[in-house]
């Protein structure tokens, strides 16, 4: 009787354990479901989204540069190299950096001179509708050059003699918001930018505009 006991507790360790290891690999394999969300409420009280657990937090990246009137949540996660980057900002009509969703797009859908730089490609303006707004989305490839480095003898943050540089791929979604127009930037380099971006989707789908 005790050697049939232990031949199912066995049996029942062995179940456990088997179930245990599929279930890590399920969640190790899917990018939304191991990463963990959470309300989140503009600091200008204009939107509400989810944000993902873990990531670095900037409210209202503009502020403090004579921008005032626009709204806006960045976050990342990772270091230079393989960092990811994403944001929502909500833009009223007429404000200081964009007048209208129009000019938006065409600041951020091709090159500011007309002439591409080397690491540079933009992709077409499509259509897209986000619960039920019709919107435009786009994609742009771009090198980016590292900005400061800490210096560990001067114990600060200085400009590098020989910036390193990355690239990355940029995606859009731009959407009518209230008076003006919402931007949602997806941003990483292209080995994980595919990986990451059901988490910068569950952002843009949770948004809800919360003035008009």
């Amino acid at each position: 009787m005790e050697g049939e006991m232990a031949r199912i507790l066995f049996q029942i360790f062995l179940t456990v354990m088997a179930l245990s290891f599929l279930t890590g690999s399920s969640c190790a394999q899917d990018t939304v479901s191991g990463q963990g969300f959470y309300d989140y409420q503009s600091a200008g009280k204009t939107f509400r989204c989810i944000l993902p657990k873990g990531w670095s937090v900037y409210e209202n990246p503009f502020q403090g540069r004579e921008v005032t009137d626009v709204d806006g949540v960045l976050v990342y996660t990772g270091n230079f190299e393989n960092r990811v980057t994403l944001s929502v900002y909500l833009f009223p009509k007429g404000n200081k950096l964009h007048k209208n969703m129009g000019k938006y797009i065409a600041v951020h859908s091709g090159p500011v001179l007309g002439v591409k730089l080397e690491g540079q490609d933009y992709g077409p303006v499509s259509d897209t509708v986000l619960k039920g707004i019709k919107g435009k989305t786009f994609q742009r490839t771009l090198v980016e050059y590292e900005s400061h480095v800490f210096n560990q003898k001067l114990r600060k943050y200085v400009r590098p003699l020989n910036p390193r540089q990355v690239s990355l791929i940029e995606t859009f979604i731009v959407i009518p918001a209230g008076s003006g127009f919402a931007a949602f930037r997806y941003k990483a380099p292209p080995k994980s930018a595919e990986m990451n971006e059901p988490v910068f989707r569950r952002v843009v789908d949770s948004f809800t505009l919360l003035t008009h």
